[in-house]
């Protein structure tokens, strides 16, 4: 079937599930599982390759494995800025999504066949990163795109299945994967989570005649322009901030950024001249001029623009300065596939469970705490967040996330005491249980349905209807941000474990009073579709 025989809109007189929706679902728990399955057992590669490639020490190979992993976390989440220009103005969702899961699946191949080589790591963790990073904004967008006004009803609970299945594919690929390494090796575990990769970009093809294939604009050369002048842009970002410490030396990182801001400036220039644009940087590049003088006798911004487009550019600016200090939160967040599985390995992962007796866990296995808690804590939140409502007192998205924050800095003040008391062990020879990590797992996936689940509410209804993709590309950033931050502090080479968990306690509580005090400044505007 042709591109132009697909349903570009939704069908406004369908009341029930889109028939697209099983492939959707179907291939998000897939790609989960492939995902968190490949990320469980990453920090324990790394720290293999560490010891017996490069020969470090055990604490050595762990900061190594930790940057690594934190790098490879910052490029997953700051890619998706490319992915949704790709979507939204040149190649639409059906089609990013398609070819950038091709490469996902190539990158999880190459992992499994070069095992213990560092240029195996490095390729195939790009290419994870360009195809999961790309796809991220897309897979979420692109199920909205299939409700309309007859069954946009349904489109709460397809959210909710939808993040059951993101949990519930990542509880089962981070019990499974390790165990898959266990008994088959490295190359097998990453073999696994590749296999499922294909399986979640055969599924999505399979329904490519039932979905609703929304049209990217403008498309064509003008949409060509804007994915190239926006990718350059970003990308003068990405080289001093974002690329991966160890593979680009940092003359070049700094060399390249005035390179891709020119580059990309030009292009925009090119794409205004062919057709203006009243977006975001059209606002922004005019706005610029102005003040500095260039644009004398020039129509004003609100005649040239019209006043929409410039309150969502205000509107940008404003939930940035919130954004900005909930990239600290995901510095403590994504640990636990870290610096958390570092602490696992030197605890007693020996545990009497009911029914099932003594079982000998792995270190990669207890963050599966993690989705199986979120699964049983959103539901138990929002009653708390009626029963608060009921006494008057408003449950507002800022202050749960305020809340949330210094919840996050709590959790870091357990494991660091519990890494105390691993260290005090060490000079006895006496273990500290791995059921400990219980706690902190509890009060960091409590901040998790806080700040990340209530961010997500707070940045879509805080967006101007036609920047909602953008923002959400910022919100993900925050996640890359973070990440670059755990990879920052693991440069001081001899900040010890225990007082690494108390920086990042200190750095949550402070971000949160920071947190606090702005949002009591912030005036919420919801922009509805």
């Amino acid at each position: 079937m042709s591109e132009s025989k697909h349903l570009t809109a939704p069908d406004p007189q369908e009341t029930g599930w889109p028939k697209g929706v099983p492939y959707i679902i179907g291939n998000e728990g897939c790609e989960r599982y492939s995902y968190y399955g490949m990320r469980a057992i990453l920090y324990l590669y790394v720290v293999h390759l560490y010891e017996h490639v490069e020969k470090l020490a055990q604490d050595a190979a762990g900061t190594e494995a930790t940057r690594v992993v934190h790098d490879f976390g910052a490029a997953v989440y700051a890619l998706p800025m490319i992915g949704a220009l790709i979507a939204d103005r040149l190649l639409g969702k059906y089609h990013t999504i398609l070819w950038l899961s091709a490469v996902y699946s190539l990158g999880h191949l190459v992992l499994s066949l070069t095992e213990g080589t560092f240029w195996g790591l490095y390729l195939g963790l790009g290419l994870i990163a360009v195809g999961s990073g790309g796809i991220k904004p897309c897979v979420s967008a692109h199920v909205g795109d299939q409700f309309g006004e007859g069954n946009w009803h349904l489109l709460q609970k397809i959210y909710q299945i939808f993040y059951f299945i993101i949990n519930f594919g990542s509880f089962f690929a981070t019990i499974l994967t390790p165990w898959t390494r266990e008994y088959f090796g490295w190359t097998v575990a990453f073999a696994v989570p590749g296999v499922l990769m294909f399986i979640a970009t055969v599924v999505f093809w399979m329904g490519r005649n039932t979905f609703v294939h929304v049209p990217a604009k403008p498309g064509g050369m003008l949409g060509l322009l804007d994915v190239l002048s926006g990718s350059c842009l970003f990308f003068a970002m990405w080289f001093p901030i974002f690329s991966p410490t160890d593979l680009i030396a940092s003359p070049t990182r700094y060399i390249c950024c005035p390179i891709f801001l020119v580059a990309g400036y030009v292009l925009f220039k090119i794409r205004q001249q062919k057709k203006p644009d009243d977006g975001f940087l059209a606002v922004l590049d005019c706005a610029v001029l102005n003040a500095l003088g260039f644009q004398k006798n020039r129509p004003s911004l609100e005649d040239r623009f019209g006043r929409d487009p410039i309150d969502g550019a205000i509107a940008l600016f404003k939930i940035m300065s919130i954004f900005v200090f909930i990239a600290v939160f995901w510095a403590l967040f994504d640990q636990h596939s870290s610096t958390w599985i570092r602490q696992a390995t030197m605890m007693n992962l020996a545990v009497d469970l009911p029914f099932l007796g003594q079982m000998t866990l792995t270190a990669d296995q207890i963050p599966a705490l993690n989705p199986l808690m979120v699964m049983i804590l959103i539901p138990i939140c929002s009653a708390c967040y009626s029963l608060i409502g009921a006494t008057g007192i408003q449950v507002t998205p800022l202050r749960r996330m305020t809340v949330g924050m210094f919840v996050a800095s709590f959790a870091f003040v357990m494991v660091a005491t519990i890494q105390g008391w691993i260290d005090a062990g060490s000079t006895t020879g006496t273990k500290v249980s791995i059921l400990w990590q219980v706690i902190p797992y509890l009060i960091i996936t409590t901040a998790e349905v806080l700040v990340s689940i209530t961010g997500l509410e707070f940045a879509y209804s805080q967006a101007p209807k036609r920047m909602k993709s953008l923002v959400m590309g910022f919100w993900l950033l925050t996640v890359a941000i973070g990440n670059k931050l755990v990879v920052l502090l693991t440069g001081f080479k001899n900040l010890a474990l225990v007082d690494f968990f108390w920086v990042f306690a200190a750095l949550m509580a402070a971000a949160g009073f920071s947190f606090a005090i702005r949002s009591k400044f912030y005036t919420t505007r919801e922009f509805s579709q």
